[in-house]
């Protein structure tokens, strides 16, 4: 039979929210996942989530405001022999004490080692942690957003042009997370994504797109044919 992987955006409370995005970190890893694997998301905000369905490895996105409740999942999938892996930026700064509640934590990016732990887990050697060497270039980004079939998120599609900021603000995760790597994705395939989302409001969910501005301005260009809406988030330097 095929091995199943359940992919998991907790909720911070277990509540039903009405207007949740779409979380896109899984579309990309359901693009980076083998073939021969079955992925189904299960999203808290907008459903419960059906432990015991049958379940091969548990892949939960954890942010620090979702953590308690992400603990109390992954527990909840162990007591019923599932292994987990734990990934996003809590599990990232604090790998220990993600370890006590799962198998394994990616540290920083998983997209160019999540094909390592599907490896790991098929063969019941996950390792406790998986960190990239060396962070690879953004042109291997496919989402697939077949994984959202059939969920009501917000009417907007989450589109990824760019990781990292040029600034290192002493409160903010982002440095902490990305270092003082800065990649962009090359534009056409930003577009030939955007037009196969097929959404009239896009948003750019690059922490600050006016990292690169030259950059920045050819994509905007780029944006203009397609008739669409879009916003994007900017340091309060943009002029």
């Amino acid at each position: 039979s095929l091995m199943r992987i359940a992919f998991i955006r907790p909720s911070m409370t277990g509540a039903r929210s009405r207007d949740a995005m779409e979380p896109l970190v899984f579309a990309i890893l359901a693009a980076l996942t083998p073939r021969d694997v079955e992925t189904v998301l299960y999203d808290e905000r907008l459903e419960s989530i059906p432990f015991d369905a049958p379940t091969d490895l548990a892949a939960i996105t954890v942010e620090t405001y979702t953590a308690r409740r992400a603990y109390q999942i992954a527990d909840a999938y162990r007591a019923r022999g599932v292994p987990v892996v734990m990934g996003g930026y809590h599990p990232t700064f604090l790998p220990d004490e993600a370890l006590r509640h799962a198998d394994a934590v990616v540290i920083g990016d998983a997209d160019g080692i999540w094909p390592d732990v599907v490896r790991d887990a098929a063969r019941g050697r996950l390792h406790a942690r998986y960190q990239q060497d060396e962070l690879p270039p953004l042109d291997r980004i496919r989402p697939d957003r077949h994984i959202f079939a059939g969920k009501r998120y917000a009417p907007a599609a989450l589109v990824q042009y760019g990781r990292g900021c040029r600034y290192a603000c002493e409160f903010c995760s982002i440095r902490a997370f990305y270092g003082s790597n800065l990649r962009q994705r090359p534009v056409d395939e930003v577009v030939a994504e955007i037009r196969a989302a097929g959404q009239k409001h896009v948003f750019l969910v690059d922490d600050n797109i006016f990292v690169d501005v030259p950059k920045a301005k050819e994509l905007f260009a780029a944006l203009i044919p397609l008739g669409i809406r879009w916003s994007c988030q900017v340091s309060i330097d943009v002029t």
